[in-house]
């Protein structure tokens, strides 16, 4: 992946991380054209992961499909992680990919409920999402 489309990736994750804290949404009109966009970078940098990408991206789906049905998670963050899936799968930095957003993710919620004090309050979890998963953009450059 070259520098170029590392930095479209942040100025996207930025994007949305601030609609999500703001809004507590990840807007359609922002996720959804992801999706041709990340199969484009797999198929320009790494073609011969494509058929990988697609299966990672299908099995993190099914995982996001099930956490927001039993654990509540928002569907944005489902079609985010569609996404993020497709471009981890591609380009082979899947452990990367998913040990650090799990970090970001753990982080967040231990911050969210030290200031909130809240179990049941609603955690913008794109954010942390973003954040885990932009650091492991930068492994493939």
């Amino acid at each position: 992946m070259s520098a170029l489309h590392v930095c479209a990736l942040v100025a996207w994750a930025t994007v949305l991380a601030r609609i999500d804290f703001a809004e507590h949404r990840l807007p359609d009109r922002l996720t959804l054209p992801a999706y041709p966009a990340a199969v484009g970078i797999v198929a320009q940098f790494w073609p011969h992961n494509l058929g990988e990408s697609v299966q990672w991206a299908v099995l993190v789906l099914a995982g996001a499909v099930i956490l927001a049905v039993v654990a509540d998670l928002g569907w944005g963050d489902v079609k985010l992680l569609g996404v993020l899936g497709i471009i981890a799968g591609g380009s082979g930095t899947v452990a990367d990919s998913a040990f650090t957003v799990c970090i970001g993710g753990g982080l967040h919620v231990v911050v969210h409920l030290i200031v909130d004090g809240d179990k049941r309050a609603h955690i913008p979890f794109g954010p942390a999402l973003l954040l885990g998963f932009v650091p492991s953009a930068f492994v493939v450059l």
